[in-house]
Parts: structure tokens; sequence; C-alpha cells
């Protein structure tokens, strides 16, 4: 059959509260069921097994022993995990590895291991509670898991909840997941237990360094459909927005806030590039939530920038130490405000929502739309037939709000660069199915073309900052010392980058577009 299952990382004090949650006796169709689980998995002294994609492990269950084959690359996104499961009775923790196989698993591991021999590499020690839940679109079993997963010497902790459809609908388990959790922000396990047990085994850190995620790197061919396409790309948003949530909630890293930034927008981008065929009417309301959880978020990363990069810079060109002190110390109280307030719209009932929404419209195909009965054959439609077509739209765009750019003023110049963002994400996505070197010299120029509007952007922001009423440090005269200066000098930086932003703009316009 194939399992799929909803996982979240858990603390002490979430744990603690979902095993007092009332809806598991609302729910509920069955007892709780407590038990211990002792799971050991098995594989060749070169990992052959898990570079076939397969995870063959004996569980000890009360007196009996089970053998489990998960089989198949089917990971979803961030915290969701679907595979080809097959379980089968092993009497005296002895592996089965010959009797019918309608399933083919047995041939499969035949073949990935070869003549090497089988042996344990890890296992996994849990208390697990677990009960079935019912919801309108399905059955869902629900384990807490507390434990450890060990390898030789070395172990690591296991504190997780599971969600895996029992029957019906994946909607179910989405639907689960936002009772359970309104509100967060939610940690998803983007690793099972097996690939934890791997890790620990060659000696790699099993809870890596929380760090920023930045956008992964497409790959795909020609031939792939829109859908699967699209799929995979927003998969990958998913996973930079889901990931730097939790940065931004746990870390006062500058990176976390830009790179969640990046993601939504590339969200959005997404969802304009691939909408008009996937059907825009089911991405509709992913797109206004992402928009406006990039508004909360914009505001810290415009105040990061602020100190650690515009203050900073104005800094080296002479502003003396007492004044940037001043307007640093007011600029830090301001910043840790704007981070006690984006914090809270991040784990609130809104953002919290629009994680497991996103999810699930990825997951659960959510722009289907069965009255449109020409969907199924544009979905299907090879990204090669349209690649060209999607960037043309974009770079004619950036041409129309480019013209005449000598004599464009603030706006206009920030319209430009939007679309210019637009238009690289765009060009990120589906540069892969062409070849050639005209994609990066294409790349280069408008990369180049972005970084000129720099101090331009810079220059609004620090304005909006630094000279409203309500400005930071304005009782304080070292700091609206500093502010002066930091302005000023940013007022000469426009002006002398402004010879630049128009001949990269002449060097922009000049790349020969890479899909003509």
């Amino acid at each position: 059959m194939i399992e799929t299952e909803l996982k979240i990382s858990l603390n002490a004090k979430e744990a603690a509260r979902l095993r007092r949650h009332p809806l598991l006796d609302e729910l509920g169709v069955e007892p709780a069921r407590t038990e211990r689980l002792l799971s050991v998995y098995y594989d060749t002294p070169d990992h052959a097994l898990a570079g076939a994609g397969i995870a063959l492990r004996l569980r000890k269950i009360g007196r009996r022993w089970v053998q489990t084959v998960k089989a198949g690359r089917r990971a979803g996104g961030a915290g969701l995990f679907s595979h080809q499961e097959v379980e089968t009775p092993a009497p005296g923790a002895r592996l089965v590895l010959e009797g019918p196989d309608p399933a083919g698993v047995l041939a499969a591991i035949a073949e990935a291991a070869g003549a090497a021999p089988l042996s344990p590499v890890f296992e996994t020690r849990v208390r697990r509670m677990s009960r079935r839940l019912r919801l309108p679109a399905g059955v869902v079993e629900i384990a807490l898991d507390q434990g450890e997963v060990a390898a030789g010497e070395a172990a690591a902790p296991i504190l997780e909840v599971e969600m895996e459809l029992a029957e019906g609908e994946v909607d179910a388990v989405f639907d689960l997941a936002r009772r359970l959790f309104p509100t967060g922000p939610v940690t998803l396990a983007t690793a099972n237990k097996s690939a934890l047990g791997y890790r620990l085994a060659r000696g790699e850190a099993v809870a890596p360094e929380l760090k920023a995620r930045k956008a992964g790197t497409p790959d795909f061919a020609a031939e792939a459909t829109v859908e699967t396409v699209a799929r995979d790309v927003f998969r990958d948003c998913f996973a930079q927005v889901a990931t730097n949530l939790v940065v931004v909630a746990q870390s006062d890293a500058i990176e976390g806030p830009h790179q969640l930034r990046i993601g939504l927008r590339r969200l959005r981008t997404a969802f304009g590039v691939f909408g008009p065929t996937l059907g825009p009417a089911g991405l509709a309301a992913a797109n206004d939530a992402a928009r406006t959880l990039g508004q909360v978020v914009g505001r810290l990363r415009d105040i990061d920038v602020l100190i650690d990069e515009v203050v900073a810079g104005a800094a080296a060109l002479g502003l003396d130490a007492p004044a940037r002190a001043a307007l640093e110390k007011a600029l830090g109280a301001r910043r840790a405000a704007v981070r006690a307030e984006v914090r809270a719209v991040l784990a609130g009932p809104e953002t919290t929502t629009f994680v497991f929404d996103l999810l699930e419209l990825i997951e659960a195909r959510g722009w289907l739309a069965p009255a449109d009965y020409s969907q199924t054959e544009r979905l299907a439609t090879p990204i090669g037939a349209l690649a060209s077509g999607l960037l043309a739209k974009r770079h004619r765009k950036v041409l129309r709000r480019g013209k005449h750019i000598e004599t464009l003023e603030a706006e206009p110049l920030h319209e430009l660069r939007k679309e210019l963002k637009k238009l690289r994400y765009t060009a990120d996505v589906l540069a892969p199915i062409f070849p050639g070197k005209k994609v990066a010299a294409y790349l280069k120029a408008l990369k180049e073309m972005q970084d000129t509007f720099g101090s331009l952007n810079d220059a609004a922001m620090a304005a909006e900052y630094l000279a409203g009423p309500e400005a930071p440090g304005r009782d304080d005269a070292p700091a609206q010392r500093a502010v002066g200066w930091t302005l000023g000098a940013l007022t000469v930086k426009v002006r002398d980058d402004r010879p630049a932003l128009f001949r990269r703009w002449e060097d922009f316009v000049a790349a020969e577009p890479f899909w003509e």
C-alpha cells in the first residue's frame, strides 16, 4: 500500500499539550494505545538499500516481530512523506527475503544488495502513543513517538508526531493538523527516522544547525509536464518558507527574514508563471496570504538592512562613533520591537493556517477544477512548449517598465525593480531546459541590472524609517547627526549610481534572450 504521513517535530512542551488535547477523545474511533517499539534497520555495508530508496526494518511489537519494507522516493513537501509500504510477519526476528512478492519489494532488495550481506545499521527505540481519529474526509492515525535513534555508541533523541492517512482523502491529514496545531511556528520534519539513523551511522549531525534555507536548484527536462514542474517549484518554495519561519522564530540571524521574504516572493512569482496553465483561481488565496506575510516580514528585513548595511556603510564614510552608536541604539530598540511583532504574527493562527493550506494545495493538487474540461490537457503540456512564451512575457514587462529610464522617478524605478525580480525568479526556474552560453550571459546582465538598484531602494527605505515623525532617535542630537550623515551619504550614492544604472540598462536591453 502507499503510506502518506505528515511528520512534525516537537519540543517537550508541545508534546505534553498534544497528549492532553481534547480533540483526541472527540474524534477517536478506538481507545488510545501505548506501546514500546524496537525497530532494527538493515542494509549492506555500503548502504546500497538506502541508495536505492529502500528502508528495510524488523520491528518488535509486544512479543511479535514484523518486517517492513518502505520503497520509493515519494517524499512530498517538507514534513510530508509518501512511500510504498509492505509488512510481513518475521518469526524469530529473522529477515524474510524469499517468498510471495506481489509488490516486487523483495526483488528490489535483491537487486540493490547484490551479493553483499545485510546486517543491522541502526535501531530506534520509542514509546508510541497512537490513536485513530475520524474526520470528514477520512480516518487518520496519529502517533506520538518519544525515544531515540542509536547507531553503535552514538544516539540522538526522537520526539515527533506522525499523522498517517488510514483511509479516505489526504485532506483529512491537513484538516487534523490545522485543528491540532492552530498556532505555530510549526517545525515540519525534513527527514524520517530512517534518514536520521543513516546520518547517525555515517557520523553526521542528526539535527543540522539551525540556519536559513536558500532556494534550491531546479532540475527537469523540457519534456516534463507543466504540472510536474510547477509542483516541484512550489515544493521548493514551500520548504524555503517553512524552514525560514522557524529560523526567524528561534534566531536573530539576519539571513532568516531575508530568505523568508525571498521564498514568499518566489512562491508568488511561481503562482504568476504557472497560474494561467494550472488555473489561477485555485492559487488566489495562497497568493494573497503570501503577499500579506511578505509585507510583515519585510518590516524586519528592512530594519536589518538599515542597521547592518546602510548605517554601517555610512559609518565607513566617516560618521563619528558617538553619533553612530546613538543611532544604532535607537534603531536596535526599534528592531527588537519589530522582531517581537513579526514573531507574534508568524506564531499566530493566520500564518500557521497558511503553512498547512499551502502544503495541502501543493500535495493534494488544489488547483484541480472539475468543471474545467480543458485543464487535463493543459497540465500535461511539456514545459518546453511554454517556457519561451513565459519568459518572453516577463521580459516584455520589464522593457515596458524601463522605457525612457533616464526620466523615471523613484516610484516608477521601484516598479521596474520589482519586475526585474520576477523576471529573475522566472529565469532561474526555466533556464535549465535551455542549453548554451546565452543563458549565463543573459542572467549576468539581469543580475547586474538588479544590483544597481540597491542604493535607490536603500535611500527610499532609510528616508521612511529615519525622517518620519516617529523616527527612532528623533529627540537625540547625536542620533539625528547620524541620520543626517546617513541620508546625505545615500543621496550622494544614488547620484553617483545613476550613470551605472543607465549603462547596465543598456547592457541588459542588448543581452540576447536565451529562449529565442
